[in-house]
C-alpha cells in the first residue's frame, strides 16, 4: 500500500472539484481525504501506486468544466490506514484564500433541466450547479460559502438542502443553489420604474421585445439593454436614446447555428463562444449571410461581436420570443460603468429603456461582458471582465504585495500576492466619477479577499491621470513608496509578465493612441529595448504636431492636416481641399501650428491610422474610440498585394513618403479599399524592417508586440508573419488585453522588481 499527498493549484475551489475528486476516488478504490486550503485542493490518497497514478491522470484529464488546473504536485507520505475516502472541511491559514472562480455560463445539464417540463426547475431562471452559475458576482466575502454571498437571504427549501448536502449530487455545496420555492425571482417594471402586474414577468418582457421595445434585463454581472436586432426602427431608437451614433452593438445569438448564419466561424471561434467564460467574440461578417441585419448594427465594419446565452434567463428570452438574435449592449450611459442595482438602473436608464426586467438577488461584483477575437486559434482579449475575473496571472517574479493602478482609459488595476497578480474587471474610463467610485469599491473588496497590504504602488508617468491621483492618495495613506513607469514600457512588461519571460533584453514594439513620454511629447509608435527594470527608446515613428491636442483624437481632419503639412509643407491645404472646407478660418490657424511645430507633438500610431482613414475618405470622426482605425481595417481589399513605402532614417520610421503616395493614389482615382490595403501592408513591412534592424544592432531575437493598435488583426498577422520570416520570435498579449487594460500587469511586474532591488540595496 502506497500513500501520496497530492497538491492541486489553480481555479479549483467553488467549481465542484472536491465532489469530482471523491467520485474519482471511489472509481479507483482510493482511500484517504480531500480538502480545500489556502493553496488550492489537497488530497491524501492511499492505494497501490499504479491506481494512484491513474487517479492523478484522471484528475487532470477529466476536471470539471469551469476548473483551471495550473499545477499538480505529489510526493510520498506515510500511509495512515484510511478505510474510506472523505471530504473534510476547508483549512484556511489566517483567513487567506486561494484563487477564486469567475462567473460561469450555464452548463448542458442545467440547460436540459431548464426545458424539461417534468423537472422541478423547469423554466426557473436562476438554475445552476457546481459546474455553472454566478461566482464572482455574488461574493461578499471569503471563503466562498453561502453566508458570504448575496444568496444568504434565501433559505434553502428541504429539496435544495438535500442536494446541497449530498456529496454525489451535482449541486453539492453549490452556493447559489435554489429553486422557484426558495430562491430569487424576477419582476417587471415599466419605463418609470413602477411594478407591472403580470403572472410571468419574463414572458411579458419577451412580448415587449417582440413589439420593438427596449428592455433593460438584469443578468449575472449587470444589466443589458436588449432589443430585437432584426428590427431597423428599434436599432435606430436605441442609438438615438443612448446617443451612440455608430459604435457597433454586440449581439446575443440564439445558438451557434445562428452565429454561423451571420459570420464566418472557425472551430476555435466556436469553442470560445461555447466556453464557460462565454465572451463576446469578434467575427468576420459573411458576404452573403443567411438573413439580413440592419446595417446600423455595425455601420462601416466587416465584423460583428457575437456571444451566446450564458444565463438561464437569456435562454428563456430566446425561447419565448423566437428571435434569432438580440442586441445585448451594456446597460449604462456613455462612459459610465454597467448598472447592477435595481434602483440605480431605473434612475440611470429612464428614457432609454421602455421596461426593466429585474430580480431580487444583489449583484455584488458588477462585470461587463468580456470581448476578444481569435488569432492563430488563441483568444486575444480586448476587454477582460466577466468569465475571467478574478482569475490570477502568474508573474515571473515573487515578491511583496504591490498595487498597480493602470491607465485612465479602460481602467483596470492589479493587486499582487507573491507570484500571482489579480487584475480587476474592466472598470470603464476613469474620467467619470462613477468609474472612480467603482475602482475604489472593487479595490476594497480585493484587499479584503486577498488579505494583503501593498508595500508599494505603481502608476503611469502621466501626472493628470486619475489612476495616478489615486496611486498618490493610497501611497500617502498607507505610507508606502510610489513608483512611476512610462506607459509604453508598462505595455512591454505586460507581455513579459504574461509569458513569464526571463529578465533578458527584448525589443518591444508598442503601438497605441497615446501615452505620456516624459519628454514633453506624446508617444505611441515606439521601439523600446526592454528589461524588467529599465528601457531605452531605440526608435519611434516620426513625430508631428497633434493639432488641437485631445480634439485631434476626435476630429481626425486635424491629424490629416498635420501629416499633409509634414509631407507637403505649405501646399497641405490644397492637396485635399474639400476635406477642410467647413473648418473655415480654423484651418489656417491649425496650419500655422503645424508650420511652427508647436506642442504637443506625437509619434502615435493610432493618430496616423486616423489621418489615413480620413484622407482616404473612409472616416473623419471618432465618435467612439478607435472608430476610424476599425473602419480603415474593415476597408482592406486583401487581393491588393502592393504596399506603401515607409522610410527608415536614424531609427525613425517615417510615414511622410506614404502620405505623398496616398495623395497620388487619391488623385489617380484609386479606391479607398486599395489605399487601406497598401497602408496596412506598408506599415507592417516598415515595422518588421525597423525591428529587424534594431535586433541586428543589439543582438536580439525576442520581440514584444503590444499596445491597442495590435488589436488590429490584419496588422498583427502581417507583422507576426514578417518577423517569423526574419527568424525573430514575436510574443503578443493574449489573455491580457494589448490595450490600456493590460498596462497594470506590466506595472505590477515593475513594482515587484523594484521592491526586490530596493531590499537588496538596503540589506
Amino acid at each position: 500500500m502506497d500513500a501520496r499527498e497530492i497538491r492541486i493549484k489553480g481555479i479549483v475551489q467553488g467549481v465542484g472539484f472536491r465532489p469530482f475528486v471523491y467520485r474519482l476516488a471511489r472509481r479507483f478504490d482510493i482511500k484517504g481525504k480531500v480538502l480545500n486550503d489556502t493553496e488550492g485542493v489537497l488530497i491524501f490518497a492511499e492505494a497501490e501506486l499504479a491506481r494512484i497514478d491513474s487517479f492523478i491522470r484522471a484528475i487532470r484529464d477529466e476536471a470539471p468544466r469551469p476548473a483551471a488546473i495550473n499545477e499538480i504536485l505529489s510526493h510520498s507520505v506515510e500511509p495512515t490506514g484510511a478505510s474510506d475516502f472523505t471530504i473534510v472541511p476547508s483549512e484556511h491559514a489566517e483567513g487567506e484564500v486561494t484563487s477564486m472562480s469567475p462567473d460561469i455560463a450555464t452548463c448542458e445539464n442545467c440547460l436540459a433541466e431548464l426545458f424539461d417540463i417534468d423537472d422541478r426547475r423547469y423554466g426557473y431562471p436562476f438554475i445552476n450547479c457546481t459546474h455553472c452559475g454566478p461566482r464572482y458576482s455574488i461574493i461578499r466575502g471569503l471563503p466562498y460559502d453561502r453566508p458570504q454571498t448575496s444568496m444568504a437571504i434565501f433559505e434553502m427549501c428541504d429539496d435544495c438542502r438535500t442536494e446541497y448536502e449530498e456529496v454525489l449530487d451535482r449541486r453539492f455545496h453549490a452556493q447559489p443553489n435554489a429553486c422557484e420555492l426558495c430562491g430569487p425571482r424576477y419582476s417587471l417594471l415599466d419605463g418609470a420604474g413602477e411594478p407591472v402586474k403580470c403572472s410571468d414577468p419574463i414572458f411579458e418582457a419577451c412580448n415587449m421585445l417582440s413589439d420593438g421595445k427596449v428592455v433593460a434585463v438584469k443578468g449575472i454581472g449587470g444589466f443589458h439593454l436588449m432589443a430585437d436586432a432584426t428590427n431597423p426602427a428599434t436599432v435606430e431608437i436605441l442609438r438615438d436614446r443612448k446617443r451612440r451614433p455608430s459604435k457597433p452593438f454586440a449581439l446575443m445569438v440564439r445558438d451557434i447555428g445562428v452565429a454561423k448564419m451571420l459570420c464566418e466561424v472557425s472551430d476555435a471561434e466556436a469553442d470560445e463562444l461555447g466556453s464557460p467564460a462565454a465572451p463576446i467574440v469578434l467575427l468576420k461578417l459573411r458576404k452573403n449571410p443567411a438573413f439580413e441585419l440592419p446595417s446600423s448594427i455595425a455601420p462601416g465594419l466587416d465584423q460583428l461581436g457575437l456571444f451566446l446565452p450564458y444565463a438561464p434567463v437569456h435562454y428563456l428570452l430566446f425561447a419565448a420570443t423566437g428571435l434569432p438574435c438580440l442586441i445585448a449592449t451594456s446597460g449604462n450611459r456613455r462612459d459610465e460603468p454597467i448598472a447592477c442595482d435595481n434602483d440605480e438602473v431605473v434612475r440611470d436608464l429612464q428614457g432609454i429603456a421602455d421596461a426593466f426586467l429585474v430580480h431580487n438577488r444583489d449583484i455584488v461584483g458588477r462585470t461587463d461582458d468580456s470581448v476578444g477575437f481569435i488569432f492563430e486559434d488563441n483568444l486575444i482579449l480586448v476587454r477582460r471582465s466577466r468569465g475571467y475575473v478574478p482569475k490570477s496571472s502568474e508573474l515571473p517574479l515573487s515578491g511583496p504585495p504591490v498595487l498597480a493602478t493602470g491607465a485612465d482609459l479602460k481602467g483596470c488595476f492589479a493587486l499582487t500576492r507573491r507570484k500571482d497578480a489579480f487584475l480587476s474587471p474592466y472598470l470603464g474610463d476613469l474620467t467619470g466619477e462613477k468609474s472612480v467610485e467603482l475602482f475604489e469599491e472593487v479595490l476594497e473588496r480585493y484587499l479584503s479577499w486577498l488579505k494583503v497590504k501593498p508595500e508599494a504602488l505603481v502608476c503611469d508617468l502621466h501626472p493628470d491621470y486619475m489612476s495616478t491621483v489615486l496611486a498618490e492618495k493610497y501611497s500617502n495613506q498607507w505610507g508606502v513608496p510610489l513608483y512611476r513607469i512610462q506607459h509604453h514600457f508598462a505595455h512591454a512588461l505586460s507581455v513579459m509578465a504574461e509569458f513569464n519571460l526571463p529578465d533578458e533584453p527584448c525589443l518591444a514594439v508598442a503601438l497605441d493612441g497615446h501615452g505620456y513620454g516624459g519628454d514633453g511629447t506624446i508617444w505611441g509608435g515606439e521601439f523600446l529595448l526592454t528589461r524588467y527594470d529599465e528601457f531605452e527608446r531605440l526608435g519611434h515613428i516620426f513625430q508631428v504636431p497633434q493639432l488641437g491636442g485631445d480634439k485631434a483624437a476626435i476630429d481626425t481632419r486635424r491629424m490629416a492636416l498635420s501629416w499633409l503639412y509634414a509631407a507637403f509643407g505649405e501646399d497641405a491645404l490644397q492637396r485635399v481641399p474639400k476635406l477642410f472646407e467647413n473648418l473655415g478660418g480654423e484651418a489656417d490657424l491649425l496650419l500655422d501650428i503645424a508650420r511652427r511645430n508647436l506642442p504637443p507633438t506625437t509619434s502615435s500610431t493610432g493618430r496616423l491610422f486616423d489621418a489615413v482613414a480620413c484622407l482616404a475618405g473612409i472616416c473623419c470622426e471618432n465618435t467612439f474610440e478607435g472608430e476610424c482605425p476599425q473602419k480603415l481595417m474593415a476597408a482592406v481589399d486583401f487581393s491588393e498585394k502592393n504596399a506603401y513605402d515607409f522610410a527608415i532614417t536614424s531609427n525613425i520610421l517615417d510615414p511622410r513618403p506614404v502620405i505623398t503616395q496616398i495623395i497620388a493614389d487619391i488623385e489617380s482615382g484609386v479606391s479607398a479599399n486599395i489605399i487601406a490595403a497598401k497602408f496596412h501592408r506598408g506599415l507592417a513591412h516598415g515595422i518588421v524592417e525597423m525591428a529587424a534592424k534594431l535586433c541586428d544592432e543589439h543582438s536580439l531575437t525576442g520581440i514584444l508586440l503590444t499596445g491597442g493598435v495590435f488589436q488590429n488583426r490584419v496588422l498583427l498577422e502581417l507583422v507576426v508573419n514578417g518577423l517569423r520570416k526574419r527568424k525573430l520570435k514575436p510574443h503578443w498579449n493574449r489573455s491580457i488585453p494589448p490595450g490600456d487594460a493590460g498596462v497594470a500587469l506590466g506595472q505590477a511586474l515593475f513594482g515587484i522588481n523594484k521592491l526586490r532591488a530596493d531590499d537588496r540595496d538596503n540589506s
